[in-house]
């Protein structure tokens, strides 16, 4: 029951992975996909087989474990100097931590789609004075 595929993860993150095979990347999606499940059954929601926002949300959370190994293996340095004076600086947590804080919201999405979305009460203030 993978919600994204390989190609998903190649279309948003791109084929220059480093190290990273597409056997981890499977690998990734399958980790992603458990902690996805996990998080529903904790807000006592049942995992579809699909949904496209918790497609996303599996998406994220790949590229999420895919910058972090990055990080890790030094395969994806946090800066680099082009020539001259031009050089460039990134933070690959930072980046992890925006697609991870991206898949919470596709999935609190998704649980209040199921959920029926939020609900108003209206009040009636004649009757409070």
């Amino acid at each position: 029951m993978a919600y994204c595929t390989t190609t998903d993860i190649y279309l948003e993150a791109g084929t220059s992975l480093g190290t990273i095979q597409i056997n981890d990347i499977t690998s990734m999606i399958t980790r992603s996909d458990a902690e996805i499940a996990d998080i529903l059954t904790i807000k006592g929601v049942s995992a579809p087989s699909s949904s496209s926002l918790l497609k996303t949300a599996s998406i994220a959370l790949t590229i999420a474990k895919i910058k972090r190994r990055q990080s890790q293996e030094l395969s994806r340095t946090n800066s680099a100097s082009v020539g001259g004076d031009i050089s460039y600086s990134v933070s690959p947590e930072a980046e992890a931590a925006a697609y991870e804080a991206k898949a919470k919201i596709a999935i609190d999405q998704y649980v209040l789609s199921i959920n029926g979305g939020v609900r108003v009460s209206r009040v009636r203030t004649s009757r409070c004075h």
